[in-house]
């Protein structure tokens, strides 16, 4: 077996491709099976091995081959799918950074947006007459019944209901713009 691969190498060697093919047939599934094992993905594996049959053919690797083909086969489809895994852990770490820092900025703009949303809130809170502050302040914030707020401002319910009303169409209408 070791002088008939010696004898298709050397045949390689000198452009036979009719050599080249029976390389190919002879290893192909032995080498697609040792890739598969080390990458788990048959399509992967398979396209690994025929680039490196690409390669040999094209780049005349074959001409560097200095022990049995077979031993130089599996070696090179070892180091190939060691290439392959760490060039994905690289890609996959590059990919988990940026996904992070996008995170990381994106939380932080919605902080920023939410300071200033608050910020803004404030100001056009401030801007309502007084009695619709109140009205907002104890139905909206401290949630009480229109009844409780009526009675704590000494107004009737159908008031605080207005002053509520007036209230949040008026801050809806200046924080639309502010947006």
């Amino acid at each position: 077996m070791e002088n008939e691969d010696q004898i298709l190498l050397d045949q390689l060697k000198g452009g036979d491709y009719t050599a080249y093919e029976l390389i190919f047939k002879k290893y192909y599934k032995v080498l697609s099976t040792k890739a598969y094992f080390m990458l788990e993905d048959n399509m992967e594996a398979e396209d690994l091995v025929q680039n490196l049959f690409i390669s040999i053919w094209q780049k005349k690797l074959f001409l560097s081959i200095n022990t049995s083909i077979k031993a130089y086969l599996l070696r090179s489809v070892h180091n190939r799918c060691l290439t392959l895994i760490r060039d994905k852990k690289v890609s996959e770490r590059k990919l988990n950074e940026y996904t992070e820092e996008q995170n990381w900025l994106g939380e932080e703009e919605q902080e920023i947006v939410k300071q200033d949303y608050e910020e803004n809130f404030e100001l056009i809170f401030e801007q309502l007459p007084v009695q619709r502050q109140k009205a907002f302040k104890l139905v909206y914030l401290e949630d009480k019944k229109y009844k409780e707020a009526a009675e704590e401002m000494g107004l009737s319910v159908n008031s605080i209901k207005t002053h509520l009303k007036l209230a949040v169409k008026a801050l809806q209408k200046k924080l639309i713009n502010f947006k």
